[in-house]
C-alpha cells in the first residue's frame, strides 16, 4: 500500500497553500453550452479563449480540470417537491422517487461536467508590506516547513499571509471574468481536493465539504500494485481508476475539442491539463534549434539527390510563422500534459473504460496510451497544487495558446432547468440506428420547470413563460405536450388542456380500464380521476352557450367578441345601417344583463328581428338560422345555461363535430362549417385568456392544434392577447402548432420563452433560425435525420440542444399515444433486419 502525500498544507476561501510555499487560486468557469454544429459560435468561443490564455501568460503554472460533478439530484428534487399542489403530493412525490431511482439505475450516479481553472501566483506579485522581522520570520516559516512536517506537526499558517496575496488574486479574477470565472468558496476548495482521492466512489458531497482537515482530505488508501490501475480504498466504497494519457495530437489541433468530445463517452471521465508558460527566451532558442536541425536535414537529403520530404518542409514553414509571431509578441508556447481519468467498480470495468477512451480519442487523430507502472505518479502529478516539471518529457504537449484553446475547456450541451421534470436526453448529434440507440447512448438528462422564466432568474434570457411546441404530424409534440401536461398537473397550478380532436380522454379512458395499472399504480390512477373532462358537443344542449361572450366574458370584451364571431358567418361591409343596428342591439343586450336579466348571444338576434327596418330584419332572420342549430350553439344561446368554467385545477376542454381547416388551407378556402368552427376557437381562445388573468393564482393552457387561432388576422389577435397575459401575470401558454412561422414574426420574437421544435421539412430554416442555429447544410441535414420523439429544446436561457424526449413511465405512456399501431406494423418491426 501506498500513501500518496497531497501538496496542499492548507487553504483559505479560494487559495491553496502547498508544502512548498506556493499559493494557487481556483476559480470555476461558468460552461456555455453551445450546438457543436454552430461552427461561427464556437470559434467565437475559442478565439475569446486564446485572448484569456494570453492574458494568462503572466503567470507560469496552470490546472485545467473537468471533472463529473455529482448532480445531486435527489437535493434538487426536494427543491422541486416545494412547488408541488397538496392535493397530488403522494403521486408527486413517488414519482420523483422513482425518476431518481431509475436514472440511478442507468448511469449510476448522475453527474455533469464541471471546469476549474486552477493558477498558481507568483511571489513577484505579492504586496509585501510588512515590517522587516515579520518577513524574516516568514522566510524562516517556509524554511522550516520541511523538518516540522517530517515531525508530523501541522504548522499554523494566519489569515494575514493569505491576505498578502488579495491583490494578486483580485488581479487573476478580474481576468477570470473574461471567460466567466468566479473564485471558489473553501467549502468548494475542499471537495475539489478531497476529490481526487475519492473519484467514483461512492459518497455524499456536502458531507465531504465538512471535513476540512488535510488528513480528512487524503483519507483513502492508495493501491498501484495492479498494472494500469490504482485500487482506491476509502471508509465509505472501494473502486479503482486509470489515468488515460495523451501521447499526440494531431499536427494541426484545429477542432480537436478534447473537453467537448469526451463528455459524450457513456460514463463519467474527468480530463485534467496541467500547464507551463515556456519563457520567451527559451522558445527562441529551441525554434532556432529546431530550424537548424530542418536546414541540416534537408541539406542531406538534397546531398544525396533525393527531394526535400513534405513533412520538413511544411514543418520549416510553421517554424518560420511561429518566428514572426513571436517577433509581434502576441504567442507565447506552453508545455502541458493532458489525461482522461475513468474509474470502474472493478478493475475490469475500469479497464474497458480505458480501452474506450483510447478508441474515442483515436477517432479524433488523437493518440492516448494506458501507462502500466506510472499510474501513481500521474496520481500525485495531477493533484492540485502540483506543478508539472518540464523535464519529464513524457507525453509533455508544446503548442501556442492556440492549441490550448483548441481543447474547448469549458463548453458542455446543457440545456433545461437546473430544478425540474426529467423529459429526456441530450444527443450531441452523434450518428444512431433508432430513438432508443440514440437514448441510450446519452449520459445528459434534461429536466425543465414550466414556471421560471419570469422569476427573475439571474441568467435567464427571457421573461416570458410561454412554450412554443411545433412540427410535423407525426414527429412526436402530441406526446411531449401531455407530457409536460402531466408534470404541470402536479404542481400548485391551475391548468387547462384544449384538445380539438378529443385525443387525450380516449387513451386516458384506457388506461383507467386496464386492471394491472389499477392494480399496480393507484396513484396514477387516482390522479387521472381528478381530471375534469368538458366535451363541448353542440349536439347535447346543456352545452349550448358554454362559449357565449355575453355569458362568460367581462362587459368590457363582449361587444368584440361577439362581432368577431358573428363576422365569420356575416359579411357586414357596405351594409353600414345593419351593422351599426347590430352594435346597437349588442349594447342594448349587455344593459340587460347589467340589470340582472338573464340574457346571452342570441338575444342580440332578437333584437335585430324585431328591428323596424328590413334591412336589419333580414339581416336578423338569417343570422337567426345560421346559428340556431350546428357548433354556433356553443357561442350564440340565451343565456339558461352556465358558461365554462374558471374554478376547476385541472380540466380538458374537449370540442365533438368541429369541421376544422386543415393547417395549409387558405382563410378564403374556408367553408361555411370551417368558418363556424373557427369562430368556436377564437371563443375558447378568448376563454383561455380569461383563464389566466387572475394574479392570484399560476395557470397554464395547453392550446392544442393552436394554428386554428393564427390562420386569419381575428385569431391573430385573439392569440396575441393570450400571450400578453403571460408578460403581467403568471400564466404560460403552451402554443403546440406545426407551424413557426407565427412565432417567427419579428414583432413577436421574444413572446415564447421556450421552444420545442420538431422537424418540419418546409420549414427547415426558418427553425433553425427560430432556435439560434446556424441554418447550414450540415445542420439542415441533422433536421432531417431526427426520428420521431426527437427535437430542438431552445431554454430560458436561451441555450439549445438536440434532445429525445422520453416518459420514464409505461403507464404514462399509455396516456399519451396518438395512433394505435396496426397488427401488421408490430409484425413489421418484428421482421425488421
Amino acid at each position: 500500500m501506498a500513501d500518496v502525500q497531497t501538496p496542499m498544507k492548507t487553504m483559505y476561501r479560494n487559495l491553496l497553500l502547498t508544502r512548498g510555499g506556493d499559493v494557487w487560486a481556483y476559480h470555476r468557469i461558468k460552461a456555455k453550452s453551445i450546438p457543436k454544429q454552430n461552427e461561427k459560435e464556437v470559434e467565437s468561443y475559442k478565439k475569446r479563449w486564446r485572448e484569456f490564455l494570453q492574458e494568462l501568460t503572466k503567470y507560469q503554472d496552470f490546472h485545467f480540470m473537468m471533472y463529473p460533478q455529482e448532480y445531486q439530484l435527489h437535493e434538487r428534487f426536494e427543491n422541486l417537491k416545494q412547488d408541488v399542489a397538496l392535493d397530488t403530493e403522494d403521486m408527486a412525490n413517488y414519482y420523483l422517487d422513482e425518476t431518481e431511482s431509475l436514472l440511478g439505475q442507468r448511469l449510476g450516479t448522475v453527474t455533469k461536467s464541471d471546469f476549474i481553472v486552477g493558477v498558481r501566483l507568483r511571489a513577484d506579485m505579492v504586496r509585501i508590506d510588512a515590517d522587516v522581522k515579520e518577513n524574516m520570520m516568514s522566510m524562516l516559516s517556509t524554511a522550516t516547513d520541511t523538518i516540522v512536517n517530517l515531525l508530523g506537526w501541522e504548522q499554523e499558517v494566519t489569515t494575514s499571509f493569505f491576505e498578502k496575496y488579495q491583490e494578486a488574486e483580485q488581479e487573476l479574477a478580474d481576468t477570470m471574468g473574461m471567460v466567466d470565472g468566479a473564485p471558489l468558496t473553501e467549502k468548494e476548495m475542499i471537495y475539489i481536493n478531497r476529490y481526487h482521492f475519492i473519484r467514483g466512489l461512492d459518497h455524499q458531497v456536502s458531507e465531504e465539504m465538512a471535513n476540512a482537515s488535510r488528513k480528512a482530505v487524503t483519507n483513502t488508501l492508495i493501491d498501484p500494485t495492479s498494472p494500469s490501475v490504482l485500487n482506491l480504498n476509502s471508509d465509505e466504497d472501494e473502486g479503482y481508476i486509470s489515468f488515460v494519457v495523451i501521447d499526440e495530437f494531431p499536427r494541426n489541433m484545429a477542432d480537436s475539442d478534447l473537453f467537448y468530445e469526451t463528455q459524450a463517452l457513456p460514463f463519467p471521465v474527468e480530463v485534467d491539463i496541467k500547464a507551463q508558460v515556456e519563457s520567451k527566451s527559451q522558445t527562441k532558442m529551441k525554434v532556432n534549434m529546431k530550424k537548424k536541425q530542418l536546414r541540416e536535414s534537408a541539406r542531406e537529403q538534397n546531398q544525396t539527390g533525393d527531394e526535400t520530404d513534405a513533412s520538413i518542409s511544411e514543418s520549416d514553414q510553421m517554424i518560420r510563422n511561429l518566428q514572426d509571431d513571436i517577433k509581434k509578441d502576441d504567442v507565447h508556447m506552453f508545455n502541458w500534459m493532458a489525461v482522461v481519468i475513468v474509474d470502474g467498480q472493478t478493475k475490469k470495468d475500469c479497464l474497458t473504460r480505458a480501452k474506450m477512451v483510447k478508441r474515442r480519442l483515436k477517432s479524433m487523430g488523437i493518440v492516448a496510451r494506458i501507462p502500466v507502472a506510472d499510474q501513481l505518479s500521474l496520481f500525485y502529478k495531477f493533484l492540485p497544487g502540483e506543478p508539472i516539471d518540464v523535464k519529464d518529457r513524457n507525453w509533455m504537449q508544446k503548442t501556442s495558446q492556440d492549441g490550448l484553446a483548441e481543447c474547448l475547456f469549458g463548453v458542455n450541451a446543457s440545456v433545461g432547468s437546473n430544478i425540474g421534470f426529467f423529459v429526456g436526453w441530450i444527443d450531441r448529434f452523434e450518428q444512431h440506428k433508432d430513438l432508443d440507440a440514440a437514448i441510450g447512448s446519452s449520459r445528459d438528462p434534461v429536466f425543465f420547470h414550466p414556471f421560471l422564466a419570469n422569476q427573475q432568474i439571474k441568467g435567464t434570457k427571457t421573461k416570458s413563460p410561454h412554450v412554443l411546441i411545433t412540427g410535423d404530424t407525426g414527429n412526436g409534440k402530441s406526446f411531449l405536450a401531455k407530457l409536460l401536461f402531466i408534470y404541470i398537473s402536479l404542481l400548485d397550478i391551475k391548468c387547462l388542456y384544449i384538445d380539438p380532436k378529443k385525443e387525450l380522454r380516449k387513451w386516458i379512458r384506457k388506461v383507467m380500464k386496464n386492471q394491472q395499472v389499477r392494480k399496480d399504480f393507484p396513484l396514477f390512477v387516482e390522479h387521472l380521476e381528478r381530471f375534469h373532462f368538458i366535451t363541448l358537443d353542440p349536439e347535447d344542449q346543456a352545452n349550448w352557450g358554454a362559449l357565449d361572450p355575453i355569458v362568460f366574458l367581462p362587459s368590457t370584451q363582449q361587444k368584440e367578441m361577439v362581432t368577431m364571431i358573428f363576422e365569420q358567418v356575416y359579411d357586414f361591409s357596405g351594409k353600414d345601417d345593419v351593422h351599426t343596428a347590430f352594435l346597437q342591439s349588442i349594447t342594448k343586450v349587455q344593459e340587460q344583463k347589467e340589470k340582472g336579466e338573464k340574457v346571452g348571444s342570441m338575444h342580440v338576434i332578437y333584437e335585430m328581428q324585431a328591428h323596424e327596418d328590413v334591412d336589419v330584419r333580414k339581416a336578423g332572420n338569417f343570422l337567426y338560422e345560421v346559428m340556431a342549430d350546428g357548433v354556433m350553439r356553443l357561442c350564440v344561446h340565451d343565456g339558461s345555461n352556465d358558461a365554462l368554467s374558471l374554478n376547476r385545477r385541472i380540466s380538458i376542454v374537449e370540442i365533438e363535430n368541429l369541421d376544422l381547416p386543415e393547417v395549409n388551407d387558405s382563410y378564403e378556402s374556408y367553408t361555411s362549417e370551417q368558418l363556424k368552427s373557427s369562430a368556436v376557437m377564437y371563443a375558447l381562445g378568448r376563454y383561455c385568456e380569461l383563464f389566466g388573468q387572475n394574479k392570484d393564482e399560476r395557470t397554464a393552457e395547453f392550446m392544442d392544434e393552436a394554428w386554428m387561432l393564427t390562420s386569419n388576422p381575428t385569431g391573430k389577435k385573439v392569440e396575441k392577447k393570450m400571450r400578453r397575459v403571460g408578460r403581467s401575470y403568471s400564466n404560460a401558454l403552451y402554443f403546440i402548432s406545426q407551424s413557426t412561422k407565427d412565432a417567427l414574426r419579428e414583432e413577436e420574437s421574444n413572446n415564447f420563452g421556450v421552444a420545442f421544435a420538431f422537424d418540419e421539412p418546409t420549414e427547415r430554416e426558418d427553425v433553425l433560425k427560430w432556435m439560434n442555429m446556424e441554418a447550414s447544410d450540415e445542420n439542415i441535414d441533422m433536421l432531417d435525420g431526427m426520428f420521431q420523439g426527437q427535437c430542438l429544446f431552445k431554454d430560458y436561457y436561451r441555450r439549445t440542444a438536440k434532445i429525445s424526449v422520453e416518459c420514464l413511465f409505461d403507464e404514462w405512456a399509455g396516456v399519451f399515444e396518438t395512433v394505435e399501431a396496426s397488427a401488421v406494423a408490430t409484425a413489421e418491426e418484428m421482421w425488421w433486419a
